[in-house]
């Protein structure tokens, strides 16, 4: 069992979040809650914890000064952070300290609670494979053969001794054998392997051509094998043979360019047509990103995603909770571009009319604290005003004004239910200057002064506090 504390400054938010989620069905369990960063760490000290889920913004210790405390002490502890959709360059730091994954408050909307648990469930197996492999790593004692890498090595193993003798086979990791054979070829070895009752898929046998292949080859890490079997391998084709020189190597990816991709695919314009989402992935391909990099793209996507377009989206997307091979990479975005193109564009205008219309939605959420008319809109997407209001209300079902009305009303629920920060700021912050008139745009379209809102969400026994 999974022993999880809570770490934030929020009592509410800390009780919404231990009772909102079905933590035993996903073997975890809460064991303590802490309202700040020196509480936590004393708790830490007097109780186990594997993992601890930990807000960003907090009094007497920031949640980015714990996460350091935490993984110099005790490294074995896996961390979450629970953050605001605005904290992203905080999440990054958090992430560059060490913690395995984050939840945007966003997200969490009484619908991809279970959702959640199961990306952290993966996010903690993914982790402790990689430390177990990387300390348990036995030294190989054989200077020439294949190396099979499989997620069923064990399997494997099995299978391979059926008919080689055991000293020709050394577990190099949890991932990967060393074989030893002067007389079958990779072909043999596979279809011997085959002719077992062993089920060995997912399987990648890689071959060197020349002695030095061999000791590159046993400079691999760990994560190099898992990367190797999300490129090399898919669901229609679980089984490959690769020379070492041809394999796809993994590259070292910097931050910029993470970032850059971010800011890429956010733009929506693969959205467009399924040329545009077969370039994408093919440059995206190239980059040599970690299983995590691509994860954790997605996830970025689906997040901005429901934040820009939350009001003309009605079929949510979630980003995939498990990503195996490349192959569901490329069927994610697929399946992802056919429901937006058929959600979002409406067939009455060309593509890239629609994309005009998609671009000025995403500059509303963009500048929701500034004033914004069509006549500034149409002018960021080179449209004309006229043409643009006509196209915009026939797309997205709403007048340009309406829209804008309708987003900064959802944009201060968020301020609201998420932060605590004055009714004033908030009114500002979604591009109302005169707080009196804000509150009463407010009551138009809730039914509640903001004030009311706040509370009566925050009490509301079935409604998520995040």
């Amino acid at each position: 069992m999974i022993k999880v504390l809570i770490v934030e400054d929020d009592k509410l938010v800390r009780k919404s979040l231990i009772t909102s989620f079905q933590w035993e069905q996903f073997d975890m369990e809460i064991v303590g809650d802490a309202k700040n960063g020196e509480k936590a760490l004393t708790f830490i000290e007097e109780h186990a914890v594997d993992l601890m889920i930990t807000d960003l913004a907090m009094p007497i210790m920031s949640g980015i000064e714990l996460i350091r405390i935490v993984k110099e002490r005790y490294p074995e502890i896996f961390i979450v952070v629970l953050s605001l959709h605005q904290d992203f360059e905080y999440i990054q730091e958090a992430m560059r300290l060490g913690a395995i994954d984050y939840i945007a408050k966003i997200e969490l909307d009484g619908n991809d609670m279970d959702d959640i648990l199961v990306r952290i469930q993966h996010r903690i197996e993914q982790e402790m494979v990689k430390q177990s492999s990387m300390s348990n790593a036995e030294e190989a004692t054989i200077t020439s053969g294949y190396a099979m890498i499989s997620t069923k090595i064990f399997a494997v193993e099995q299978a391979l001794n059926e008919f080689l003798n055991s000293e020709d086979i050394c577990k190099w990791n949890d991932y990967c054998l060393l074989v030893k054979s002067d007389t079958l070829t990779p072909e043999n070895i596979i279809q011997q392997t085959l002719d077992t009752e062993y089920d060995i898929r997912p399987l990648l046998l890689v071959y060197p051509e020349t002695e030095a292949d061999f000791n590159d080859m046993k400079e691999w890490t760990v994560l190099d094998h898992q990367q190797l079997l999300f490129y090399e391998v898919s669901q229609d084709q679980p089984i490959a043979v690769k020379p070492f020189r041809n394999l796809y190597k993994p590259l070292e990816v910097s931050k910029q360019q993470l970032e850059s991709w971010k800011e890429r695919i956010i733009s929506s314009d693969w959205i467009a047509s399924k040329q545009n989402v077969t370039d994408l992935l093919s440059d995206l391909y190239t980059t040599g990103f970690s299983i995590n990099q691509i994860e954790e793209l997605l996830s970025s996507l689906v997040n901005e995603y429901k934040q820009i377009y939350r009001d003309v989206l009605p079929k949510k997307i979630h980003a995939p909770i498990k990503v195996k091979y490349w192959s569901d990479v490329e069927q994610w975005f697929k399946q992802s571009q056919r429901v937006m193109y058929i959600t979002l564009f409406s067939p009455a205008y060309s593509p890239e009319t629609n994309q005009c219309i998609l671009n000025a939605i995403a500059i509303i959420e963009r500048e929701l604290s500034s004033p914004l008319t069509a006549q500034y809109v149409s002018e960021q997407v080179n449209m004309s005003r006229s043409y643009f209001s006509t196209c915009f209300k026939e797309i997205i079902g709403e007048t340009f004004n309406e829209y804008v009305r309708m987003a900064r009303i959802s944009k201060a629920k968020d301020y609201l239910l998420y932060t605590r920060e004055k009714i004033a700021v908030i009114s500002e912050k979604v591009g109302y200057t005169d707080m009196k008139y804000f509150s009463k745009i407010f009551r138009q379209e809730t039914g509640l002064l903001p004030s009311e809102y706040r509370k009566l969400n925050k009490k509301g026994s079935n409604v998520s506090m995040l």
